[in-house]
């Protein structure tokens, strides 16, 4: 194992409600975003499904319907007042990247709070919002949090820059 890497006993049970631990029958179509199951694992692409095909929402689908996100990126400051389309450009291009190899990784929302000063993007996956939080650090400097909750289940990206 890794330094700082966590990894609980196997064959535990998530309290993830999300989590899939059964196999859909193949091929199953999500009615909302099109993905197909298939070969244990949802797809995207040009896949035939006829009408016959189990229908049912992916993952992903479910998160966005229940608006229960899977990462939380918070951005603020004044570089992302001067910056602000440039910046959420670069988090936009990163869950399309992200979506190529794994489309259940996707943004919810962003939502920016004028009062605050704050934007707030919202993913489905921890994975995504960290590689966001990263990506804009590269591109734009400034400091990164990344606070997460037990089990992995949220992911808390905190970016702030100032001039």
């Amino acid at each position: 194992m890794r330094e700082g890497e966590k990894r609980g006993p196997i064959g535990r049970r998530t309290t993830n409600p999300y989590f899939e631990d059964h196999k859909y029958p193949e091929p199953t179509e999500c009615p909302r975003c099109h993905l197909v199951y298939r070969n244990g694992r949802w797809q995207t692409g040009e896949i035939a499904v006829d009408e016959n095909a189990q229908r049912s929402p992916c993952p992903a689908c479910r998160r966005e319907a229940d608006r229960y996100p899977g990462g939380l990126v918070t951005l603020r400051g004044e570089y992302l007042r001067d910056h602000h389309q440039e910046i959420l450009n670069i988090a936009r291009n990163q869950a399309t990247a992200a979506a190529r190899s794994r489309p259940l990784q996707r943004i919810m929302w962003i939502e920016d709070d004028p009062a605050e000063g704050t934007t707030e993007i919202a993913t489905t996956n921890s994975h995504l919002a960290v590689r966001i939080g990263k990506a804009i650090v590269g591109a734009c400097k400034g400091q990164l949090d990344v606070k997460r909750a037990s089990e992995d289940q949220l992911a808390r990206v905190y970016w702030e820059r100032g001039a």
